[in-house]
């Protein structure tokens, strides 16, 4: 399967926060960059050495794909990580649709939010063996109704057009970002139209 086919999850064994905006890379950078008051914002960064200063984000689309993508990767004290609210500010800011999703593999957790023109349409939270939470502006669903969650969340992605790529490492222990294919599944420079690295002093 070719990358402009691949749609879903790459992979839940992993801790990921991201989330994904229905317009181009350049609007939604900008975008970011403004909301967050970002002070670095490098573009074109695959496969270039860069020293990471503070909170850093990950802002990438694919070739053929219409969702921008952003990851938040590295904690730093004093810094926001990515949150819902960043979701449902860039969805009202750009009048268009976003998806906040969250996975943890050791935390046993996995969720989303839907926004719509800064409305949340739907939402999951689910824990495993201690919590589950739904609700939709658009249908009604029971757990019982879902099966598994995981292919639930899954089938979701996909009806959204939305492709999850596994991130493995980025970022090593002297402080610079190197984004190469091992990283991300192996998809090289040629797959992106374009990635860039934000930053957060």
């Amino acid at each position: 399967m070719t990358l402009e086919q691949k749609r879903g999850i790459e992979s839940i064994d992993l801790n990921q926060t991201f989330f994904f905006v229905k317009a181009s890379i350049e609007s939604v950078a900008s975008a970011f960059v403004r909301v967050r008051q970002a002070d670095r914002w490098e573009q074109d960064v695959y496969d270039r050495e860069i020293v990471t200063t503070g909170q850093g984000f990950i802002v990438f689309q694919f070739k053929e794909q219409i969702w921008t993508s952003i990851y938040n990767f590295g904690f730093v004290p004093g810094c926001t990580p990515l949150e819902k609210k960043d979701a449902q500010t860039l969805s009202s800011l750009l009048q268009t649709r976003t998806v906040y999703y969250r996975v943890s593999d050791t935390g046993g957790y996995i969720g989303y939010e839907l926004y719509e023109n800064g409305n949340l349409i739907e939402m999951l939270d689910f824990e495993e063996d201690i919590s589950f939470n739904f609700q939709s502006q658009n249908r009604q669903l029971r757990r019982e109704d879902m099966g598994s969650v995981y292919g639930f969340i899954y089938d979701f992605m996909v009806e959204q057009d939305i492709y999850i790529p596994a991130i493995r490492r980025v970022e090593n222990q002297q402080g610079y970002l190197r984004l190469l294919g091992p990283e991300l599944e192996n998809l090289e420079g040629s797959d992106f139209e374009r990635l860039d690295y934000l930053a957060l002093s």
